[in-house]
């Protein structure tokens, strides 16, 4: 499993074309996602995860926004695949948080709350950074949120 990781990381690498930058913001999407590279630290990093409507989530883990810049770009995404994976994610990130004796507090601390409208979505951006993040939890920390 580690190695497939490894080999996947390594194709991750070698395939991305140029950088990406760790602010981004969409001047003609009404929702748009605002990400802020807090400075290196050696425990972790802030990731901020909103769309300056509705949402925001927040996590500490470190390495997020390195791991993010090997990723592919979002324009290789739809954004409703998104929000069903997302849904799947946040609905098992959730059932985690709420069972703190089976796992571990310290990983699940805070319940998302995440739902997707009729008329109102979050945007390409704020699922693809929130999908992004629950791909990288699953890798850094070998648990898998979902069956994707």
């Amino acid at each position: 499993m580690k190695q497939l990781i490894y080999v996947m990381v390594l194709i991750g690498m070698l395939t991305s074309c140029g950088s990406t930058s760790s602010s981004k913001k969409s001047k003609n999407n009404k929702n748009t996602t605002n990400i802020s590279t807090p400075a290196k630290s050696t425990s972790t990093e802030k990731i901020v995860i909103t769309n300056n409507d509705n949402f925001t989530v927040t996590f500490q883990d470190k390495g997020f926004y390195d791991w993010l810049q090997k990723q592919p770009s979002k324009n290789k995404f739809l954004r409703s695949t998104l929000e069903i994976a997302n849904l799947q994610y946040v609905t098992e990130w959730n059932r985690r948080v709420d069972l703190p004796d089976q796992y571990d507090k310290n990983l699940y601390t805070q319940k998302i709350h995440y739902k997707i409208y009729p008329k109102k979505h979050y945007g390409l951006d704020t699922n693809y950074e929130l999908y992004m993040y629950f791909k990288f939890f699953e890798q850094k920390h070998e648990n898998l949120l979902s069956q994707n």
